[in-house]
């Protein structure tokens, strides 16, 4: 094989006019083949590849990737680096980029390189998800067998030292001035995705693909530090002053006792019921259903689908909205962050409330812990802690036995919410924080014992679909009677209690073909890059429901529907305490009469109104505006505005 490398070589060389020629040719080839097999790998078919010829973003692509490849090549004198590092880096983030889609309908951001140290227990928890197609393995093997070829046949070849020098310093100038500075002029801007822009990476992907789409990821990031703070203080005062006034229009609720304030984030919970094409023996959810009907409900809506809980509930917790930043992610920003604006815990602290939360999980991926001490949580349990609520939970046996498929139960959620209730029961109001884990991916067959599987349904779903929906149908059967333990038991207890329960998102239920449960449903397409504003908006809801054990207590009358969305729901939570606001939450409160949530994806109003972007215009692109304007200068300014924000009245914002 080696000779006839040799031979084949030579005549390449003889023929097309020596390693000058041959060598830039084979970078340029080299980026092409592995721009092609990452197009088939995103979309999962061949069909994709004649396209790709007529798009300008394809190319643009190529070209970065060549570059790359002429710089290592050329300063290593040899291929092999260049198109290794080339083949396999790009290959993998568009592997990465794929699975997460799959799970989560997202693609990769340039966020989510800050978590490649919890990349063991991301893959362990959605390890059900990450099987290799037929085609995306023959990928894979045509790589394997491209990247010898290459080598074989050129790793010899090399420019003379100096030429092969001035060569790399020339792809290295081309990245830095066609890729960096003038990227935003010649690529991006005429995409419609320039990097001045906020904007989410699946809006972005569309017009640039994957890799290409990263890039313009990190000239964004680029971008947003070369542009913090560029709001003069005079702006900032004038918005400041401009939250004020609107604050000012908003009252506080009163209460006759501040009640106790539970929240549970559900993992994954929906109302699986109004889903199409599937019946059920019985009811899933009759204990929720029944909750309603004393209680206050309705849609939930929220910013992702399939993962992302922590973003969630930061955003819920701190009122920041990411659709209004320059990152889609909250949880990689420093936990100092989140002392800066008042936090629903802090504020609820501030006024005399206890601030427990207890997670059903470990702290290994989100890193909860300081980022939960700095928004006013004076405790924090995680799996690991149980014990220090409940004693029986030093006993391993016992603390297994507290399973449910695959986690902790959501039943052994509400018992530890019990305990903890216990604990403080007559030294004031508690704010108590449960997040459970057992509706969590994966979705599999393994999930559940046979013993634990009690409820029956009838589809036209097969195989994985199958088995993945029989798995989530059990655990949100599961949060439902979890929840009507908690409920029974503050039933009787003599101080007011309000319980906040809402589902973070729809669970992510890719599907080896490509496809997902709910496109199985009818629900939407197959592919996420084609569904529409209306998909999103369904497809980012879930359920939530308000229930006390005094109806006074409630913010409607019991069975109203009331639609409410992830970046108000930390209003709903101060208002039901009856505490204080300050200004920066009465400014959301003054949001939430026309806005119900605001996200990289779809944006939608209370009267209904849907559009795939926040408004500009009118009096809510003012307010939205506004707001965007006030988080920029706390999160990456000079925090210019923020102690007017943070201030509890009008009075304190003029001292």
């Amino acid at each position: 094989m080696l000779h006839t490398a040799q031979r084949l070589r030579q005549a390449l060389l003889r023929r097309c006019g020596g390693a000058p020629v041959v060598l830039p040719v084979a970078v340029v080839l080299h980026a092409l083949v592995v721009a092609l097999v990452d197009q088939v790998v995103v979309h999962q078919s061949l069909a994709v590849l004649p396209s790709c010829f007529t798009a300008g973003w394809f190319w643009w692509t190529v070209g970065l990737m060549a570059l790359f490849t002429g710089l290592l090549t050329f300063f290593t004198r040899t291929i092999l680096p260049g198109a290794i590092l080339t083949a396999v880096a790009p290959t993998i983030m568009v592997f990465s980029s794929y699975f997460k889609a799959l799970i989560t309908s997202v693609p990769l951001t340039v966020q989510d390189f800050l978590l490649l140290g919890q990349l063991g227990d991301i893959t362990q928890l959605n390890a059900s998800s990450l099987h290799f197609s037929p085609l995306s393995l023959g990928c894979i093997l045509f790589l394997v067998v491209w990247l010898v070829a290459v080598c074989l046949l050129l790793y010899p070849v090399r420019l003379e030292r100096k030429a092969s020098l001035w060569a790399g310093a020339g792809c290295v100038a081309a990245v830095a001035l066609v890729y960096g500075v003038a990227a935003n002029a010649l690529i991006f801007t005429p995409m419609g995705v320039s990097t001045d822009q906020k904007l989410s990476q699946a809006t972005v992907n569309r017009e640039t693909g994957v890799l290409l789409g990263l890039w313009r990821g990190a000239l964004n990031q680029v971008h947003m530090a070369l542009n913090e703070g560029d709001t003069s203080p005079e702006e900032l005062e004038r918005a400041a002053q401009q939250a004020v006034e609107l604050a000012s229009q908003e009252e506080d609720t009163k209460v006759a006792q501040q009640p106790n304030v539970i929240l549970i984030l559900s993992e994954s919970f929906f109302d699986v019921t109004r889903l199409p094409g599937v019946t059920f023996d019985g009811d899933p959810l009759e204990t929720f259903h029944n909750l309603q009907q004393e209680g206050v409900s309705g849609t939930f809506y929220t910013r992702s689908l399939g993962y992302g809980t922590c973003n969630i509930e930061l955003e819920i917790l701190t009122g920041m909205n990411t659709g209004l930043l320059w990152g889609e992610d909250l949880y990689n920003m420093a936990p100092q962050v989140f002392s800066r604006l008042p936090s629903v815990p802090s504020v609820l602290r501030d006024s005399g409330y206890s601030t427990e939360m207890v997670h059903m999980y470990d702290d290994s991926i989100y890193k909860r812990t300081p980022m939960f001490e700095a928004m006013g949580f004076e405790e924090t349990y995680f799996q690991d802690d149980f014990a220090a609520i409940d004693p029986q939970a030093a006993d391993e046996a016992y603390l297994e036995g507290q399973r449910e498929g695959s986690f902790y139960s959501d039943a052994y959620l509400s018992q530890l919410l019990m305990d903890l209730y216990e604990d403080g029961k007559g030294e004031g109001p508690q704010f108590l924080y449960g997040i459970s884990m057992e509706n969590h991916a994966p979705y599999d067959k393994k999930k559940y014992d046979a013993q634990e599987l009690t409820v029956a349904f009838q589809s036209d779903l097969k195989g994985q679909a199958q088995e993945m929906f029989q798995a989530v149908v059990q655990g949100t059967h599961d949060a439902s009677e979890a929840l009507g333990q908690l409920t029974d038991y503050f039933r009787d207890q003599a101080e007011p209690t309000v319980i906040v329960f809402f589902g973070d998102h729809r669970p992510g239920v890719g599907l080896l073909d490509g496809g997902t449960v709910y496109s199985k449903l009818g629900l939407c397409s197959s592919d996420y890059s084609r569904w529409s504003t209306q998909e999103m908006k369904e497809l980012y809801s879930t359920d939530y429901l308000i229930w006390s054990n005094d109806p006074a207590y409630l913010p409607s009358q019991p069975g109203e529907r009331v639609d409410r969305g992830s970046n108000y729901l930390g209003v709903d939570l101060l208002n039901l305490a009856g505490v204080e606001k300050p200004v920066y939450w009465k400014l959301l409160q003054n949001l939430s009469h026309t806005r119900l949530n605001d996200t990289w994806v779809y944006s939608l109003a209370q009267d209904g109104t849907l559009t795939y972007k926040h408004p500009t215009t009118g009096g809510d692109g003012e307010k939205l505006d506004l707001l965007s304007t006030l988080l920029d200068d706390t999160l990456y300014g000079d925090q210019v505005a923020t102690p007017v924000l943070r201030a509890r009245s009008q009075m304190n914002s003029d001292e």
